[in-house]
């Protein structure tokens, strides 16, 4: 009873969460917790766990049919339940190549009418809606259901067995949830969510003034797994080489955004654990992980993966061009050949020392950017200020430009009439999560302001770092 009852109740629960006492939250957390467990650890997923294991051991024939086999089963389910497929030929999909006769599939053609590509098929599966800025800070809603979620944690514990990780072990998280009010100046600055034994830390209240907060919580919980975003957890290595200190755990995961390569000596360093990589996104039609040798491996079973070069025809090899993916995973909205925003190349060589023959990728282009900074010393990387901006939908880029240390423009490139209301709206936001000592204006632009190679920042800092 309790689990349909917190499904169908989340919004209201999340409106009453911030006025909840801490072990009221603690409680909140949990339940949505439970919810969630019954999916990542369900027989499905623990299943589907043992199988991709097995795959580890295929040689690069086996990848290259089952490969075909995806595409084909993938393209015919488009055609027959999905609308904007309908018109798409029917091909034999005999060899990989024969894909090239599908057309490119643009992110701004999803994002113009995203409810053309979610399948109407009656499957009894609950249908689930997320929002992604990808690399641009415009939004773009997403459908999946619970077989995707299920299948996606499957991928992510076989990462964690890649780095000597159980399911169920112990973690403690910095990703985008607001897990605390945003006006909170005391700690706990972080919830628990028992049934997973995750600690779930708040991103958004990071400042020299809270670090030892945040540092005396990482004692406690030293030895267990640590998740975040890179520059996340990179602000958090500062604080504590500030201080002197490190917090061995048992590995790290990153995911997000870029880990430079400066950035992840300096985690590692702090915590004393390797670091374990990955590239996916909300859509869920590819995923990238790094091994235990350090290679970024595709996963096969995952999507099937093209690197494009401006005319749209596969690149030579160490040559870089766009990353174009077809999702096996997700059903519910299907993407084919979709050119996401990033930009990559396929790394040739010897074979990696871990033995497994999945193809190694280098991503090298995606979005870059500094840091905000508040007068009472909270520190915003690019990710936390990302979830201001996933309920848009009339900007084609949202930028956050700081030019005085006291105050903040919220800079939009429009997409549609709605773009003045959608800046207007990540200015209420962004005024909610800065607090009154900050002054958040906006303005619409033509374009946005970008770097050396075309690169587009989230965040501009046009004061002292």
């Amino acid at each position: 009873m309790l689990e349909p009852l917190v499904r169908n109740h989340l919004d209201q629960l999340h409106a009453v969460y911030d006025r909840c006492p801490s072990p009221a939250r603690h409680l909140l957390t949990s339940a949505r917790g439970w919810v969630l467990t019954r999916i990542r650890y369900s027989p499905r997923t623990l299943d589907l766990l043992r199988q991709l294991r097995n795959n580890e051991s295929w040689s690069q024939d086996e990848i290259t049919v089952h490969q075909c086999a995806q595409l084909r089963a993938i393209v015919e389910h488009a055609r027959r339940f999905v609308p904007f497929y309908r018109s798409y030929p029917a091909l034999p999909l005999r060899s990989l190549d024969e894909v090239h006769k599908l057309p490119i599939l643009r992110r701004e053609t999803v994002r113009g009418n995203p409810g053309a590509f979610v399948s109407d098929s009656e499957n009894g599966s609950r249908r689930i809606y997320a929002g992604t800025t990808g690399t641009t800070g415009a939004n773009l809603k997403v459908a999946y259901d619970d077989a995707a979620l299920s299948a996606n944690w499957a991928f992510l514990l076989r990462q964690w067995a890649w780095a000597g990780i159980v399911p169920r072990s112990p973690r403690v998280t910095l990703f985008g949830a607001r897990i605390v009010p945003a006006r909170r100046a005391e700690p706990p600055y972080w919830t628990f969510n028992i049934p997973e034994r995750q600690l779930l830390l708040s991103i958004f209240h990071l400042s020299h003034r809270t670090a030892a907060d945040y540092l005396a919580c990482l004692r406690r919980h030293q030895g267990k797994v640590l998740e975040g975003f890179p520059s996340v957890l990179a602000i958090l290595a500062d604080f504590a080489a500030e201080s002197g200190q490190q917090f061995p755990m048992h590995a790290v995961f990153t995911s997000g955004e870029p880990l430079y390569p400066l950035v992840r000596a300096k985690i590692e360093s702090v915590f004393q654990a390797p670091v374990f990589d990955s590239y996916g996104m909300t859509e869920l039609c590819g995923l990238i992980q790094q091994c235990e040798f350090g290679e970024m491996h595709l996963a096969p079973e995952y999507g099937y993966l093209e690197i494009l070069d401006e005319a749209d025809a596969p690149v030579a090899p160490g040559q870089e061009g766009h990353l174009v993916w077809t999702g096996f995973v997700n059903r519910t909205m299907p993407l084919i050949r979709y050119r996401i925003g990033d930009r990559g190349m396929w790394k040739f060589g010897q074979p990696c020392r871990c033995g497994r023959a999945f193809a190694c990728v280098t991503s090298t282009i995606t979005r870059e950017s500094d840091l905000l900074r508040t007068l009472d010393g909270r520190q915003f990387s690019p990710r936390a200020l990302n979830q201001l901006l996933k309920q848009t939908s009339g900007l084609r880029f949202c930028q956050f430009v700081q030019a005085r240390a006291d105050s903040v423009v919220v800079r939009g490139v429009p997409s549609s009439a709605r773009a003045e209301q959608d800046v207007k709206d990540v200015c209420a936001r962004l005024c909610n999560t800065l607090g009154a000592s900050m002054s958040v204006d906006f303005e619409l632009a033509d374009a946005p302001i970008s770097r050396a190679g075309g690169k587009i920042p989230l965040i501009v800092s046009q004061v002292s770092q």
